[in-house]
């Protein structure tokens, strides 16, 4: 089980993309207990949360390259530091060394290197911990990494080669287009982009000397991440509020999102006075008053299966537990109290 943090700020071109596309960005980022906010501050989170983001993004938009486009149009300026190395050297190897150490202050178990074997260069990237669902997060950091080196270097600049540690889960051609190179799938354990050596020692045209902040204004490393209580019972009900119109969120789906086991969510759940049980009907609750408060016509049948219960009866007497009188009831006193008012 992976204990990798990273900044959310990692999804900056996310919410854009996403509401390019016709996607309400907040919903898919709660599905993984994030929210847009977390993003734009940049909030430390697991980095399991991101892999989820990314991968029901790739499903609802209907794009295995969601990677690749993301990584695209990454804004480095918006990634801190991290981001604006690449553009501070006088070389581009000089751009990428400063990239790998400043890694440890944007994700933790995250490795970078820069290898040098004969007239190549290989650029390494290594996530440790992660399950496969770390591909979409290799391509998007393979695909910012070439994007930038474009920038530098020209745009007619293409790698040797291009290899994954993952399966394809497209058409490679579309890989090769993207890159401009070969490109090659599950023949490592790492991210690889390999480079004509040479090349890395150009002089950049647009560099100009000017002062760049020490590395150890960054050095504040993510170890890792020991999430306070409340934000993992923040990101669960995120989660559940979330999944209640698809497939109510389990406790185990909810571990797995985090990065924990089920037993350890649990635990810190009780430490909190609270359990997840409690979470989903908190939000059940929540969102049944408010549905039936504010919509005269509220189908109580389509409200009961929107909270993910079997049928109405079970819902029926949630709800007298909860209010102590039936949805029907409720609906008549609050609809006709704010008409009274």
């Amino acid at each position: 089980m992976s204990r990798a943090a990273a900044r959310a700020t990692l999804l900056h071109m996310l919410p854009g993309y996403l509401a390019g596309a016709g996607v309400e960005p907040e919903t898919i980022l709660r599905q993984a207990g994030l929210s847009v906010d977390d993003v734009e501050r940049g909030t430390v989170v697991r980095r399991s949360q991101i892999h989820h983001a990314l991968e029901l993004s790739a499903r609802c938009v209907g794009s295995a390259e969601l990677g690749l486009a993301l990584g695209a149009t990454a804004q480095p300026d918006l990634l801190g530091a991290i981001g604006s190395a690449m553009t501070a050297g006088a070389t581009a190897e000089a751009c990428l060394q400063t990239q790998i150490a400043l890694m440890p202050a944007m994700q933790s178990h995250a490795v970078i290197t820069l290898k040098k074997q004969g007239d190549e260069a290989i650029w390494t990237h290594r996530l440790h911990g992660d399950d496969e669902r770390a591909w979409l997060l290799y391509e998007g950091a393979a695909s910012f990494n070439v994007h930038m080196l474009r920038h530098l270097l020209g745009p007619d600049w293409a790698p040797v080669r291009v290899i994954f540690p993952h399966r394809c889960r497209s058409l490679v051609n579309r890989y090769e287009d993207h890159f401009q190179a070969p490109v090659y799938f599950g023949d490592c354990d790492e991210a690889r982009i390999h480079i004509k050596r040479h090349e890395l020692s150009l002089p950049l045209r647009h560099y100009a000397a000017r002062a760049v902040q020490p590395l150890r204004a960054h050095a504040g490393e993510i170890a890792e991440l020991r999430q306070e209580d409340g934000s993992i019972e923040l990101a669960i009900s995120r989660m559940i509020e979330a999944s209640l119109p698809l497939r109510p969120i389990t406790l185990a789906m909810s571990a797995r999102v985090l990065g924990l086991s089920a037993r350890t969510v649990q635990r810190r759940l009780e430490d909190r006075g609270t359990a997840f049980e409690m979470l989903l009907d908190e939000q059940r609750h929540r969102l049944a008053t408010a549905w039936l408060g504010s919509r005269e016509e509220a189908n109580v049948t389509d409200l009961a299966m929107a909270l993910g219960y079997s049928d109405t009866a079970h819902f029926n007497r949630a709800f007298r537990r909860w209010e102590g009188q039936s949805p029907s009831s409720f609906r008549r006193r609050r609809l006709g109290q704010t008409a009274n008012d």
